[in-house]
């Protein structure tokens, strides 16, 4: 069970090849909300997925309960450890459980006085791995993997058309929930126009429809085409996974976007590893800065306490050239 957020199911499809490998023959079905079924179905995995609508609350959610207490589980593994989880486990009885150890004293210490207790090794993902030992998976890495129906691409397909893009692209994911998270839009603009004078290639800002902040932003090239609030996550994801290449802060989609194999530069200011923040894949890049006040929270909703927020100073030049290492290949 992981019922949110979007960069943690991304992250968690990491275990569902360890799971199948060892237990061939086994049923396996994962508990999720339902708007994040797209992310983990479909998958080459037989896994079942269970959804969960939050409009139903805890009514609905103790529906789904006595519901699963009759499917006679071997094993639940909770990656979620919060309240939800534990009202299901009170109804599998006599179930083998394992759970996910969120770290919250290491936090505190991090974020309120300055220490740091976490090891150098310590990733999301590490974490999620751990949790398996108990069903006999010892594994301490991993790749997310995301897969699309082909339905999905072609009507991403239409609205990229629709919208101008007509060549190979790159997308701008200028979105994150807390607004300390966000990288400059008016360097992204800068971004973008470097983008377009020295590569042949166009730019697509991604946005949902609640990030309306993006609208007020206008450029002066045809090739910088803003795609805000049109998309379904799974039309989304498509578009990630059809572009050349991905710069976005540290938000669900950018990791959504290595799972679907697309190289990624992400910018990360007051989060980090500790957090959650950071994985990357294979062809893929981070952008942080090493500073003693980083990190400050676990979300980045945190207020920034200094003169100004040193985590995202980055230049357009700094981004841009960090993103040619992406783009060229040389990261993998």
């Amino acid at each position: 069970m992981r019922l949110s957020a979007l960069g943690d199911i991304v992250n968690l499809t990491v275990i569902f090849s360890k799971v199948r490998e060892k237990y061939p023959t086994a049923e396996i079905h994962l508990v999720t909300k339902k708007q994040f079924r797209p992310i983990v179905e479909p998958n080459d995995y037989e896994i079942r997925v269970i959804d969960y609508d939050t409009e139903t609350r805890l009514k609905g959610w103790l529906q789904l309960c006595r519901r699963l207490q009759h499917e006679n589980y071997d094993c639940f593994l909770d990656m979620h450890a919060n309240m939800r989880s534990w009202i299901l486990k009170r109804h599998l009885n006599n179930v083998k459980t394992a759970h996910f150890v969120k770290p919250r004293i290491r936090r505190f210490f991090l974020f309120y006085l300055g220490l740091n207790f976490f090891s150098k090794s310590f990733t999301l993902i590490s974490e999620y791995l751990k949790v398996l030992r108990v069903i006999g998976i010892d594994e301490s890495e991993g790749e997310t993997e995301i897969l699309l129906d082909g339905q999905v691409r072609k009507e991403a397909e239409n609205l990229l058309s629709g919208c101008g893009v007509n060549r190979n692209f790159v997308v701008i994911l200028p979105i994150a929930a807390w607004k300390n998270k966000r990288y400059d839009l008016e360097n992204y603009k800068k971004v973008s126009e470097m983008i377009i004078a020295q590569k042949d290639l166009q730019v697509v800002w991604l946005g949902g429809k609640g990030d309306d902040y993006l609208m007020d932003i206008n450029f002066d090239s045809r090739d910088i085409i803003k795609i805000i609030g049109k998309s379904s996550l799974t039309i989304s994801m498509a578009i990630l996974n059809m572009a050349v290449a991905v710069i976005g802060n540290d938000t669900g989609l950018t990791y959504a976007a290595q799972a679907l194999g697309t190289p990624s530069l992400i910018i990360i200011g007051p989060t980090s590893r500790e957090t959650g923040a950071g994985h990357i894949q294979k062809g893929s890049l981070v952008l942080e800065k090493e500073l003693w006040c980083r990190p400050c929270s676990q979300k980045g909703d945190r207020r920034c306490y200094r003169r100004k927020q040193y985590c995202l100073d980055f230049s357009a030049a700094e981004v841009y050239q960090k993103f040619l290492t992406v783009l060229s290949g040389e990261s993998k």
